[in-house]
């Protein structure tokens, strides 16, 4: 199994963001994803932030891009689809290896605009990503042998429903239950409240079967002044280093 230590990186200070590529590849991340506006649960990134991220990515990494231009519920309309299809493109052409988003409609998958969002990424030969509007859907199970179907290669996931109060920890059998429904036919990426103190336990769930599961942080691994902590980023790779060597 992969060291899939995945770094959800800020790009709205650009001033910091090479040296925090640096630090999270150095330090043991195999992939980061690119995200503005952190404080509204991540945006698309500038033109300008992904120049940065790809000029200083490492050949080996993974550089995936949120397509998110506005804050809603994940709510897409004709309009800003067209926007995202856009932002897919470019995303493309300025380097990105993957995408990351999501679609939904009154709490149910957006399967109409999956399937766009999906087929288009993969025109230009993008991972894709399905976020944590994952976590809105009450029918989680045809969604992920939807996301099979059409060749998503990960979902990201906290196993808690979307703004719920609820931790990671505290729902860590769901996510057990969701990772062997997924039975190693697409990546579980577990995101939201992944620490360096309860990364071990939610790791431990990962290596049954050598199941595909990632974890991916954000707040944990920031310090006050913006940039990455690298002794956080390290520890969290040694977590799931160790676990892989078992």
């Amino acid at each position: 199994m992969r060291n899939n230590l995945e770094i959800c990186l800020s790009a709205d200070e650009l001033d910091k963001l090479a040296s925090n590529i640096h630090i999270a590849f150095t330090c043991g991340a195999s992939r980061v994803e690119l995200c503005s506006a952190m404080h509204l649960d991540g945006l698309t990134p500038s033109i300008a932030a992904i120049k940065v991220a790809r000029e200083n990515m490492p050949h080996d990494g993974d550089l995936l891009v949120m397509i998110r231009p506005i804050s809603n519920l994940f709510e897409i309309d004709r309009a800003l689809l067209s926007t995202m299809l856009e932002q897919i493109e470019s995303a493309a052409k300025l380097g990105a290896t993957g995408v990351v988003f999501g679609a939904i409609s009154h709490g149910k998958l957006d399967i109409k605009t999956t399937r766009t969002l999906v087929k288009h990424a993969q025109k230009y030969h993008l991972s894709v990503t399905f976020h944590r509007a994952f976590d809105c859907i009450e029918n989680w199970q045809d969604a992920l042998n939807l996301f099979i179907e059409l060749g998503i290669s990960r979902v990201l996931t906290n196993g808690t429903k979307w703004l719920s109060n609820t931790s990671v920890i505290q729902n860590i059998q769901h996510l057990k239950t969701l990772i062997n429904f997924a039975d190693n036919r697409i990546e579980v990426v577990i995101g939201g409240g992944v620490t360096c103190s309860n990364a071990a336990k939610l790791w431990q769930i990962a290596t049954h079967n050598n199941n595909q599961v990632s974890l991916h942080v954000h707040s944990a691994v920031y310090k006050q002044d913006g940039y990455l902590d690298p002794l956080a980023v390290r520890t969290l790779a040694e977590i799931i280093g160790k676990k892989n060597e078992r």
